[in-house]
């Protein structure tokens, strides 16, 4: 089709015009309050609007030359696209055929109040091809932080902007070099570079770590970081990352890093090589939206497999939540449930990482548990439940475990007083059945079962008063032991190794008291709450059994929690937390107080704590925050761990600075490290973080 380009000049009021431009594929309209035409230039000045594709452009005049079809704009130019996008220029080239546009000294404006200065610029089809420029989202006349390059190519659909020659300056300081650096200015994910992890450690010299960026779809991604640690070696870990539904997410990653023989000799590694696996998904429903109908369903699978702790060390950030802590913990839960019961597969796997291998350690490969949820059973007054769970409890070396048990309370009960007082009867029938393996036992299975009578008294009384409701739970509970069975033989007669295993037995006969106390404002909001048990014993020589008080107390901006276990028989205090805080808007501290000790009586084994902590923030004002922390030992009156620092933030910059000791696991033992870290946030853009 021939390309033509027809030109009509309407006069208007006050001798003013209206300028058209159609062509095909384009349409230009000029407005101005004056224009003059020559054979071969249109000239409009006063007021003048160009409407072009999807902007407007306001300037002080105007002129199109028919030969060339170049369209120039001038004088106090403004110019919005609409995408939002605002620009300023002291001069515009409009090339109406080509759909070219030349800017000179341009001055762009995002939605997202990022803004950039060019000297030169052009745009065509969307793309912006920019000359020597800066770029920030600070403050114009004295950014905080401000990017320069030489180069830039930014496409305005996308808004991917690619850099060449780029110098990161915070105000007049240049604090990083890139030949190249791409970035999205609307905060969406985009391929390429990412900033870079900087540090420094006595042991293994400078750090830097390159993230590299893969957004391979909207539902799914991948980042590699390979690292360089000068004292030590190179490493490279990878990690994908995917959305699969509405429900679901989940994370991959491996890592590999290779120690240099100077370095493994120097600290005495064992292990020169340090590389793992992991892999985290979340499934709050797996299959209740596809095949089960009226069902409830979840799937969480958090894996590790690693050869030393040095793997999750050398990690900028852990994927896995259970920490560094040398043994490693896999998990697999899987849930289905309905109105009436509960189905549950669970699997668990262990690896300590000071050990040469893990040949007998007790995994968890799975356990299964089937519960059906409280009903009626012949009357209303008469409920009951069923729980069953089976074990399968594993290892290479060692004696292996298999366990099928149930357990089924039954109950009556009835109210009397107009509901002022309950009474319940029960019994609780328990079997489990154990199977043995690995090995020559002189006993490979074993069976056990009890019952358990239960008698409780108990209420639940409410009174409202003027300005607050007072809820009170008092309870008494006999329990006295039934009958139970054992066979082939009892469980004394069991080996050692298969006792260490489980453990068998009817309770103590004893009273139960309990007594709870709630006590809620006008809005509702709970203020207090007190919950107290304690034992009787009718069998030892020692009948109170230990005494539990659990209480947490909310005035105003106060809040006072004490959770305490005391031990009659011996007199002490076996356990006790204890915390106090007050919380504002713009102060913040927690006094806390953790106490355990080890009495004679106690069947686990656990490291004593008598610890202080101490944790704070203050905001000085809306830009400057002061926080810190401190884990004090009293019995070995020294600090285990502490950290202070603090953050500035406006916006379009913030900075983090810290000092912290924290404990570190090590392939062979703990260290104790005292770090700094620096983390400046360029906003919208990235972050730089250091960490010595």
């Amino acid at each position: 089709m021939r390309k033509y380009l027809q030109w009509f000049l309407l006069l208007g009021w006050l001798g003013g015009g209206i300028l058209y431009a159609n062509q095909e594929s384009q349409k230009i309209e000029v407005l101005a309050k004056e224009m003059e035409s020559t054979q071969t230039t249109v000239y409009a000045t006063g007021g003048v609007l160009v409407y072009f594709k999807d902007s407007v452009i306001k300037a002080d005049r105007a002129t199109y030359d028919r030969e060339s079809n170049l369209l120039t704009v001038d004088g106090n130019i403004e110019m919005i696209e609409h995408e939002g996008n605002k620009h300023k220029s002291r001069h515009i080239e409009i090339n109406t055929q080509s759909n070219e546009v030349v800017f000179d000294e341009l001055f762009l404006m995002s939605k997202n109040d990022v803004w950039l200065m060019s000297d030169n610029a052009k745009k065509k089809e969307g793309n912006y091809t920019l000359g020597s420029s800066m770029i920030s989202s600070c403050n114009i006349t004295d950014p905080l932080w401000k990017i320069a390059f030489e180069r830039s190519i930014y496409d305005s659909e996308t808004k991917e902007m690619k850099l060449y020659d780029a110098k990161v300056y915070f105000w007049d300081t240049p604090i990083l070099y890139t030949p190249y650096l791409s970035f999205n200015t609307d905060k969406k994910r985009s391929s390429g570079l990412l900033f870079p992890l900087f540090g420094y450690s006595e042991d293994e010299g400078f750090i830097y770590e390159q993230p590299i960026f893969w957004n391979i779809s909207p539902s799914m991604d991948m980042e590699f970081n390979p690292q360089i640690r000068t004292e030590r070696s190179e490493g490279i870990y990878s990690t994908f990352r995917f959305v699969d539904s509405a429900y679901s997410s989940g994370k991959i990653r491996a890592g590999y890093f290779r120690d240099s023989v100077a370095y493994q000799k120097r600290v005495g590694n064992t292990d020169r090589d340090h590389y793992g696996f992991e892999f985290y998904y979340d499934a709050s429903r797996f299959l209740s939206e596809s095949t089960l109908n009226g069902l409830d369903d979840g799937l969480y699978i958090n894996t590790i497999l690693l050869n030393d702790i040095d793997y999750i060390n050398l990690q900028k950030t852990r994927l896995s939540s259970f920490g560094r802590n040398p043994l490693q913990e896999s998990r697999l839960n899987y849930f289905v449930s309905g109105e009436e019961f509960y189905t549950g597969i669970n699997a668990k796997y262990f690896i300590d990482t000071r050990e040469e291998n893990n040949d007998d350690t007790l995994q968890v490969l799975p356990s299964v548990q089937l519960h059906k949820y409280l009903d009626h059973f012949l009357w209303n007054n008469l409920t009951y439940n069923v729980d069953m769970q089976f074990n399968n409890f594993y290892r290479k070396k060692g004696v292996r475990l298999k366990q099928a048990e149930a357990k089924i309370p039954l109950d009556y009960t009835a109210s009397f007083f107009d509901d002022y007082l309950s009474f319940s009867l029960g019994e609780q029938f328990y079997y489990s059945k154990f199977f043995f393996g690995n090995g020559d036992h002189t006993v490979d299975q074993f069976e056990y079962y009890s019952n358990i009578h239960k008698a409780k008294l108990f209420t639940d009384l409410t009174k409202r008063y003027d300005t607050f409701i007072h809820v009170m739970q008092p309870a008494l509970e006999y329990i006295k032991p039934g009958n139970e069975q054992q066979s082939p033989v009892v469980f004394e007669a069991l080996d050692d190794e298969q006792k260490k295993l489980f453990a068998v037995g009817l309770p103590e006969e004893h009273y139960a008291f309990s007594l709870s106390h709630y006590f809620y404002d006008e809005a509702m909001q709970l203020r207090f709450f007190q919950r107290l048990s304690q034992q009787y014993y009718l069998n030892r020589s020692t009948i109170w059994g230990d005494l539990s008080n659990e209480m947490h107390y909310r005035w105003s901006n106060w809040q006072i929690y004490n959770d305490i276990v005391y031990s009659h028989e011996f007199g002490k205090v076996r356990e006790s937390l204890s915390r106090i805080s007050l919380i504002k808007q713009e102060f913040g501290l927690t006094l806390g107080h953790i106490y355990k000790q080890l009495l004679p009586d106690e069947k686990t084994l656990f490291v004593p704590s008598n610890d202080i902590n101490v944790n704070f923030h203050y905001q000085v004002n809306p830009k400057i925050k002061i926080n810190g922390a401190l884990i004090y030992d009293i019995e070995e009156t020294s600090d285990r761990q502490w950290s202070i620092g603090g953050s500035y933030a406006v916006d379009c910059w913030s900075m983090d600075l810290g000092l912290l000791q924290d404990i570190r696991p090590l392939p062979s033992g703990f260290r104790t490290e005292t770090s700094v870290y620096l983390q400046l946030n360029f906003i919208p853009f990235a972050s730089i973080g250091t960490r010595n």
